[in-house]
């Protein structure tokens, strides 16, 4: 008996550890990008001022999503494209500037307010593809 479970233990071990009969599946990654990979550098420069914030935005959704709508209140210009480089200028009272991915996310900066020159670079040298601003 305690050779029959020694062993029933051991098969259930290897059973686990190839993803057979454990329903093991592939990593996804959240909706919410809480377990992306990485995120996205960006830097947002106040054209009023000069003075600049930096960091790192999150994933927050997956490239293919619709882009939600810029009201008439938002202005942007200036759209940029350069490999993994995307920038653009806008000017609003609470809005969003966004990167689509060649890794398949959407990265997102915001809220923003007033005018800003705003820059991201996807995670991992990605290319960037689409971006923009929404929001107000």
């Amino acid at each position: 008996m305690r050779i029959h479970k020694s062993l029933g233990v051991i098969l259930a071990m290897v059973m686990l550890a190839l993803g057979v009969g454990g329903g093991l599946a592939p990593a996804a990654y959240s909706a919410d990008g809480a377990d992306a990979p990485g995120g996205a550098g960006y830097s947002a420069a106040d054209l009023n001022t000069g003075r600049t914030t930096s960091g790192s935005a999150p994933a927050a959704s997956g490239a293919d999503r619709e882009v939600p709508p810029q009201e008439a209140s938002l202005s942007c210009w200036d759209p940029y494209f350069s490999g993994s480089t995307f920038a653009v200028s806008c000017d609003g009272s609470r809005y969003y500037v966004y990167v689509d991915c060649s890794n398949g996310y959407r990265y997102v900066v915001g809220p923003l307010s007033g005018p800003k020159r705003v820059t991201l670079t996807c995670p991992g040298g990605y290319r960037a593809l689409r971006g923009g601003g929404y929001g107000s």
